[in-house]
């Protein structure tokens, strides 16, 4: 089951866009989408409310 996940901040850098998430039920979520189609990072996802991030 999904829950409702808000963004936070989003952030370009040099390696690519670094986003920010709170999921539903509270925890706090990084992904960096990398430029030039490199596979995206996550650091915290939530085994419960896990939805993928969002491109661009």
């Amino acid at each position: 089951m999904s829950e409702q996940s808000t963004t936070l901040s989003r952030h370009h850098t040099s390696e690519g866009v670094v986003v920010w998430t709170r999921c539903g039920c509270g925890r706090l979520r990084m992904d960096l989408v990398p430029t030039g189609g490199a596979r995206p990072l996550t650091a915290g996802p939530c085994p419960h409310c896990e939805v993928p991030p969002r491109r661009g």
